[in-house]
């Protein structure tokens, strides 16, 4: 190859290259940026995990789990309304997701609004009849009321 067609081809890869710290989101589909978000959750980047998700859902507003685990990051952040919006979000999408249901009423427990979380654990074991970590939540918040 010539050395100016490469010098071309080299400038054209910087003008569409991000620079250091941005990201390009034209270029990057639904899954790269979930893979990103999940390694940074991984790291305990919580903030930068949310971006990531944002990106997602940007890209597919109807992922349910990206919005699961956006919320996920939000209650490592204690930020407790916007960890309930975004699994308000995933169970709109998906009204059996578990998890989310799950996660909903875990934020309730942090919150302490047992009630609600139990609500929100009967969703999750109406969803998932074997989900054994929301049957023992919603028994341990029920004898806290006395129910």
């Amino acid at each position: 190859m010539n050395s100016k067609l490469v010098l071309i081809l080299l400038s054209i890869v910087a003008l569409i290259s991000p620079g250091p710290g941005q990201a390009n989101t034209t270029f990057q589909n639904e899954t790269y940026w979930f893979e990103q978000a999940v390694d940074l959750y991984n790291q305990g980047r919580f903030e930068e995990s949310i971006q990531a998700y944002d990106n997602v859902t940007r890209i597919e507003p109807q992922n349910a789990q990206a919005w699961n685990n956006k919320g996920i990051d939000f209650g490592m952040l204690d930020r407790y309304d916007e960890a309930l919006s975004a699994f308000g979000n995933a169970v709109r999408i998906n009204s059996s997701y578990a998890e989310a249901w799950y996660n909903m009423g875990v934020i309730f427990d942090f919150m302490g609004e047992l009630e609600d979380a139990i609500r929100a654990y009967n969703k999750a074991t109406g969803a998932n009849p074997n989900y054994q970590k929301a049957w023992f939540n919603k028994d341990k918040d029920q004898d806290i009321l006395g129910y």
